[in-house]
């Protein structure tokens, strides 16, 4: 077995999203699996991984990123390559694969590749799509759910193997104990239901409103809860404040404490209309958390309807409505038990040991 071996991985993101959490969570469990594995991260210069990074004391490299296609980070990315000296390349997200592609291609580099695939966005249709997807030394593609297996699979040549997404259970254990209830302001006897992501198009604010809008009618000591930032926060707010619904649908903002908010709410509830898996979903199922979700994208393999979790169509706010209120009269403690087991069965280490198969398979190849 090779003992030690060099991985650069490539993360183009500016903000903190899910797909950076799962970055931060490979790095940290490749360190468990073998402690022998050497890792660079390759970022964009203030990023928040890169805060992340610089706080965990983990190697990195970070050039400023002025575009989607960025002269510089592609230069810096090129000399990365060169000096380090990759047994593998690890790509993370779509702006990186460009931009490793272009690098490595022009480098005649003959490292392999792994691209990493966690949206569920279809690929779309150019010659240089279709160079980058089919490039050769991309040599397997990991996606973290079937759901995205399926829907990339017609654009690339490499191999695909689903591993799924993960979460860290010591997470759920060292939270601490906020009262987000004192801080809304509202009584301690309101039900908070809540969504932690992104606040852009796909996650499907409008169900969200549409559905609180409809239960608050309905069931008068509730409150929502929105966590996160996004291209749409003003758009979000200025919709709930023209319903009159500002003291009832809060918007929290990017909050570092999503353990600690988590375990406030009664119910987690995630109405996007894609999805690529929603790893998010593991952490409600780790602080036990029952979660409404609609049933498209890699949703469904993680919440099986009444078992696990509850779904319905994306865009049915009147299901959905029904399902929390229904959820809020009876939380059925057996579901969250259920999705509390499933949860164990896909931490943090579990990915990373999946994906060191993965890195020691190609580097066989490579001999």
């Amino acid at each position: 077995m090779i003992k030690s071996i060099k991985i650069l991985h490539i993360s183009s993101a500016i903000s903190w999203r899910g797909g950076e959490q799962q970055i931060a969570n490979l790095v940290e469990g490749l360190k468990i699996v073998n402690k022998e594995v050497k890792q660079i991260v390759f970022c964009a210069k203030n990023s928040a991984i890169e805060n992340y990074l610089k706080e965990n004391n983990i190697n990195f490299i970070s050039e400023k990123k002025r575009s989607a296609v960025s002269f510089f980070f592609i230069k810096s990315l090129y000399k990365c390559i060169k000096t380090f000296e990759p047994d593998i390349i690890h790509i993370h997200d779509s702006h990186a694969h460009t931009a490793c592609v272009i690098a490595h291609f022009l480098g005649k580099f003959k490292t392999p590749i792994v691209l990493h695939r966690r949206v569920d966005f279809k690929v779309k249709r150019s010659f240089f799509s279709n160079f980058k997807y089919k490039y050769n030394y991309i040599k397997k593609v990991i996606s973290v759910s079937e759901a995205i297996k399926n829907i990339i699979h017609p654009n690339v040549k490499a191999p695909i193997e689903v591993i799924y997404s993960s979460w860290r259970r010591a997470s759920i254990s060292i939270a601490g104990v906020i009262d987000l209830k004192k801080e809304l302001g509202i009584s301690e006897s309101s039900k908070l239901v809540g969504n932690i992501s992104a606040l852009v198009d796909h996650k499907d604010y409008p169900t969200f409103i549409k559905t609180a809008s409809k239960i608050i009618t309905l069931y008068s000591d509730i409150h929502f809860v929105i966590v996160g930032e996004g291209e749409l926060r003003e758009t979000i707010e200025k919709k709930i404040k023209s319903l009159g619904l500002d003291n009832k649908i809060h918007l929290l903002g990017f909050r570092k404490d999503i353990v600690e908010i988590m375990k406030s709410l009664d119910i987690f509830f995630m109405p996007s209309k894609m999805e690529g898996l929603g790893s998010i979903i593991y952490t409600a199922f780790g602080c036990r958390i029952p979660v409404v979700a609609t049933n498209t994208g890699g949703i469904p393999e993680l919440i099986k309807h009444n078992s696990t979790g509850y779904l319905a169509d994306p865009g049915d706010f009147n299901s959905l409505s029904n399902l929390i209120l229904e959820v809020l009269e009876n939380k059925r403690p057996l579901i969250t038990e259920n999705a509390h087991k499933l949860a164990l069965e896909n931490l943090y280490v579990n990915m990373a040991e999946s994906t060191y198969k993965v890195y020691l398979d190609l580097l066989d190849y490579k001999n």
